[in-house]
């Protein structure tokens, strides 16, 4: 078997460091250490973000100013980038995801050993994005394959679910130290409103029971996308005031009339005075932003369960009627055809326009 490259173990050891955070956020009582899953999560970032860019070739050590000679450890090894270099070279200044990461850069430090429970608890919202980004940036950058979701598992609790733990939360929450909860409240109003509120810098979740005979279907947790909800749903987690964010329901989740990309560009065609290939298909997706990105790793962001559905089983994309008609309505005109595909539309022989 030929050896691993150096960048499969540092990915490893990203795997590792995530599970050993979360570890330390899930245990119970005074097991549990914020500090250390903050600590390790930091260590995660950075070994995930040097295996990628170790991976593509990028040199990422420092370098002497104004000399080509690298920068050294006391022990004479190069030194490397530092995480904040990193999310600098990786991500935009307004993403998101490296807004939630530099949030806890800071917040390492100003965390407190006696109060390290009721800083948990205030910014637990930010610590589920932090491993929920990581996640989502493994798979993307490495692949489903080294997911850590067979690693991880929801943990069983008790202590927000009855109206006695509610009142023990909030009363911990009052005793986050004035310095964390200044660098928390100054650190979020240096952010654009539209970073502070989307679920990769803060990603709270609301939980309610589910009634009725369990199905096959039936996990014990199943959560979904902001924009799939109702307007009185999204309603009553806005209202909740920070105790969830993300209502979690009971969806029907069996195959009804989806179609795959052939099928659904023949289920257009025939809506459509034009022709209407897959490849039409596929421009027109990119264009409304629904269905998988070009390099199949990730989705789009338009993507919700109204519009398609990926199948886990067969790694396949379906697309319900609803988007089958949505495309049809924006190509159905010259005019759509052009703005969504590219290039002028083929008359379909059969709705051909008579010679006068």
């Amino acid at each position: 078997m030929a050896k691993r490259p150096a960048w499969w173990h540092t990915m490893q050891e990203a795997r590792r460091q995530a599970c050993l955070a979360v570890d330390f956020y899930n245990r119970p009582g005074d097991r549990a250490s914020y500090l250390d899953f903050v600590v390790h999560m930091h260590l995660a970032w950075q070994d995930l973000l040097h295996a990628d860019l170790t991976r593509r070739g990028v040199n990422l050590h420092y370098r002497q100013k104004g000399s080509r000679r690298y920068e050294r450890l006391p022990n004479g090894d190069k030194k490397s980038w530092d995480l904040a270099k990193c999310l600098k070279e990786e991500f935009s200044a307004s993403d998101p995801t490296r807004a939630n990461i530099e949030f806890f850069i800071g917040l390492r430090n100003k965390i407190e050993h006696r109060f390290q429970t009721a800083t948990m608890i205030e910014t637990a919202p930010h610590a589920h994005a932090l491993v929920i980004n990581f996640e989502a940036e493994l798979v993307r950058r490495f692949g489903s394959v080294y997911s850590l979701g067979s690693e991880l598992r929801f943990p069983v609790f008790v202590q927000s679910l009855t109206p006695e733990g509610l009142k023990q939360q909030k009363a911990l929450r009052r005793g986050v130290p004035a310095a964390t909860k200044s660098y928390v409240t100054k650190f979020e109003a240096s952010l654009d409103p539209a970073v502070l509120a989307d679920e990769r810098f803060v990603y709270r979740v609301m939980m309610t029971p589910i009634k009725g005979p369990k199905t096959e279907a039936d996990m014990a947790l199943r959560f979904v996308r902001m924009e799939d909800l109702s307007a009185e749903d999204q309603r009553v987690m806005i209202e909740s005031e920070g105790r969830a964010v993300i209502i979690e329901k009971l969806r029907d989740v069996a195959l009804k009339d989806e179609l795959l990309p052939a099928a659904a560009a023949r289920a257009v065609e025939c809506l459509i005075p034009f022709k209407f290939s897959t490849n039409d298909f596929t421009a027109a997706r990119h264009h409304l932003g629904v269905g998988p990105d070009k390099g199949g790793k990730g989705r789009l962001p338009k993507s919700t369960s109204e519009l398609c559905v990926w199948i886990e089983s067969t790694k396949q994309w379906v697309y319900t009627q609803k988007f089958i008609r949505q495309v049809a309505d924006l190509v159905a005109t010259a005019d759509g055809y052009r703005a969504a595909i590219g290039r002028g539309p083929v008359v379909k022989p059969a709705t051909a326009v008579p010679a006068a």
